[in-house]
């Protein structure tokens, strides 16, 4: 029973540390400011949590237009790094699961 708690411990740790290190990495690298980027990392948790049901295509659907979304606002790597907040949330929402 401690081993499940311990790896769930893990798995909210890892969420919460990438989540910090994207805020941090377009606050500090990107140059963006924190409250859109603090809103964006939240919408995207939000979607993953919404969205961790669903068929695999819709996620490759989801990250596509997260990827022209970025293209077109020309903050590609901004939306890459949402893009993998999304991925971690699905992920960690799938393993929590099983």
């Amino acid at each position: 029973m401690e081993k499940t708690e311990n790896k769930r411990m893990l798995i909210v740790f890892g969420i919460i540390v990438t989540a910090l290190l994207v805020i941090l990495a377009s606050i500090l690298g990107l140059h963006i400011p924190a409250v859109p980027v603090c809103v964006i990392v939240l919408l995207e948790a939000g979607m993953a949590v919404c969205l961790h049901d669903v068929q695999i295509w819709l996620h490759g659907l989801v990250i596509a237009a997260q990827v022209i979304a970025g293209v077109v606002t020309g903050n590609v790597v901004f939306m890459l790094l949402c893009c993998v907040i999304y991925l971690v949330g699905i992920f960690a929402l799938k393993y929590l699961r099983d």
